[in-house]
C-alpha cells in the first residue's frame, strides 16, 4: 500500500465517523458509546473500502464482510459497555448504504420513461443493474449484521416453553 492510498484510506475513515458520529447522535446514547458507533462506523466503511479498491473485492462481498466485522465488534462492545447492540450497528453499516446505485437506479427509471422506443431498452438494463445492486448490497448488509446476532445471542437459541 503506498504512502498515497494509506492517505486515502484515513480520509474516508474520517468522513465514515463523521456520518456514523452523527446518526448515532439520534438515539442519545453516551458520549463513550457515540465515540465507539463512530469508530465502528469509521473501521466498517474504511474495510470494505480497503477490500473494493485494494483487493479488488467487488462490492456485495466486500460490504457482506465489512458488516460481518462490525456487527461481531458491536455485540462484543455493547456488552462490554452495557448498551443495546442497536446502537452501534445502524450507525456502523450507515455509510455503507448504497446510495449511488439507488441514486442511479431513479435516474435510469425517469430516463426510461421518457425515452422512445429505441433507446428505452439501455436505460431499462441501468434500472435492473444498479436496482439489484442496491437491494444486494442493502442484503449484505442485513446478514452482515444479523448473524453476530443470532450466533450469540441466548434468546435466539432458547426454544419456547409450553406451560
Amino acid at each position: 500500500m503506498s504512502l498515497e492510498q494509506f492517505f486515502i484510506l484515513l480520509e474516508d475513515m474520517f468522513f465514515s465517523f463523521i456520518a456514523s458520529f452523527g446518526f448515532g447522535s439520534i438515539s442519545n446514547p453516551p458520549f463513550k458509546a457515540l465515540l465507539c458507533a463512530g469508530a465502528l462506523g469509521a473501521f466498517g466503511h474504511s474495510f470494505r473500502y480497503f477490500l473494493m479498491n485494494m483487493l479488488g473485492v467487488h462490492v456485495v462481498p466486500a460490504s457482506f464482510l465489512s458488516a460481518l466485522c462490525a456487527g461481531f465488534l458491536a455485540f462484543f462492545i455493547a456488552k462490554k459497555m452495557h448498551t443495546l447492540i442497536e446502537v452501534f450497528t445502524f450507525p456502523a453499516v450507515l455509510p455503507m448504504v448504497p446510495g449511488v446505485p439507488a441514486y442511479n437506479t431513479m435516474i435510469s427509471l425517469v430516463k426510461f420513461l421518457n425515452a422512445g422506443f429505441e433507446s428505452g431498452h439501455q436505460y431499462l438494463e441501468q434500472v435492473f443493474y444498479n436496482g439489484f445492486l442496491a437491494l444486494f448490497v442493502l442484503s449484505a448488509l442485513v446478514l452482515g449484521i444479523l448473524f453476530p446476532h443470532l450466533m450469540f445471542s441466548k434468546k435466539c437459541w432458547q426454544f419456547p416453553r409450553k406451560s
